[in-house]
């Protein structure tokens, strides 16, 4: 493991020395990582229209064929973050659901990759799917310094990029309004606080799963619960019942690893309120409070972010108290229609975000009813 971090780190180096050269007319990385980070908070500047990709986007959401079937005869490459996650095996298929609807062949104008949540797999993906010369690449990968090699190779080969919910430089992003969402949910939280417990004094702790690795804009989807914990109970966002703890990657593994490491460091808290980044790591946090003998639905709330099959079963089994829906099975309505706007040569919007939903157990049937 030791090993493969160096060469991320080397190739990380090689790639922002790159990154200078291909991005020096100014743009995200230009920018700064402060810049874009609040650029993200509101999707860019108001009031611009973007007549192509709204029209294909008016075809998607209706489940018609896009006008001109503008991806015909075209090569779209995508690697997805891990794919036999449930979240990520609706991203994929839903987005090569579109990619018909536009005019698109999936036996000859898709490729698909895996990037298992791995930084090393990653970059020989994008190499990989670089030597195939597609005409578009979406990268989702969960390393915010790999995205930016990516980004450096692909604008030097004159490959148009998209990122799904982890930025690469320059490139459109599409996926969550990181900031949006988590103040959702924190307000959700702090709702369940204020019934469970009758406010702020009745918290023990709060326990914020992160994911350093995935870069500052990632970092907002658990800041924003601070943020808006803040504004509910007039705390400060540093609060000593707050704490961060990274989970990892993005898998129960991990994060159970770490959730057992909070709670071996903090023995006393009864009262715990928790989210994490995605519905994995969730699981593992929920089997270390379970494991702790710490586990008790009037003294735990959790908040769960995705809402794929995992944080449905989650809320149905009584292990969440909610979560915020983000709509996996949708990421085709909006990836699809960027993608071959940008192939026309058109401007897409620089930060497309999916709507999202509370999902509780009183809702739960009307968003997702059961099978």
């Amino acid at each position: 493991m030791r090993h493969a971090k160096w060469i991320v780190a080397i190739l990380v180096i090689a790639g922002l020395l790159l990154g200078v050269q291909a991005f020096a007319g100014g743009t995200k990385e230009a920018e700064g990582g402060a810049a874009m980070v609040e650029e993200s908070k509101t999707g860019g500047a108001a009031g611009v229209r973007y007549p192509l990709y709204e029209e294909y986007r008016t075809a998607a959401k209706a489940g018609k064929p896009y006008p001109g079937a503008p991806l015909k005869g075209k090569v779209v490459g995508f690697a997805n973050i891990y794919g036999t996650l449930p979240f990520c095996i609706s991203v994929e298929n839903d987005i090569k659901k579109h990619l018909v609807l536009a005019g698109g062949d999936q036996s000859k104008g898709w490729i698909s990759m895996d990037n298992q949540y791995d930084s090393v797999i990653g970059l020989k993906n994008a190499d990989i799917m670089l030597s195939r010369k597609p005409d578009f690449f979406i990268e989702f990968q969960s390393d915010s310094k790999v995205n930016s090699i990516v980004s450096a190779k692909y604008t030097a080969a004159g490959i148009p990029l998209l990122a799904i919910d982890v930025p690469v430089p320059g490139a459109p992003f599409m996926g969550l309004n990181n900031w949006g969402v988590a103040l959702m949910g924190g307000r959700y939280m702090a709702k369940l606080i204020r019934e469970k417990w009758g406010g702020w004094d009745g918290v023990d702790m709060v326990a914020l799963g992160q994911m350093p690795v995935g870069g500052e804009v990632l970092m907002l989807r658990s800041e924003g619960f601070a943020q808006a914990l803040s504004e509910e109970f007039g705390i400060d966002v540093k609060d000593p019942k707050i704490v961060r703890f990274d989970g990892g990657m993005g898998q129960s593994e991990q994060a159970k690893v770490a959730m057992d490491d909070v709670l071996a460091a903090h023995p006393q808290p009864k009262r715990i309120a928790v989210t994490s980044i995605n519905e994995q790591t969730m699981s593992g946090i929920i089997a270390a409070i379970q494991g702790a003998g710490r586990w008790s639905p009037n003294d735990i709330i959790v908040v769960t972010l995705g809402m794929d099959e995992l944080g449905q079963s989650q809320i149905r089994d009584g292990l969440s108290d909610g979560g915020i829906a983000f709509f996996p099975e949708r990421y085709g309505e909006y990836v699809i229609p960027a993608v071959a706007a940008i192939l026309q040569g058109e401007a897409v919007p620089p930060w497309i975000y999916v709507d999202n939903e509370v999902i509780t157990k009183a809702n739960i049937d009307k968003w997702y009813p059961k099978k």
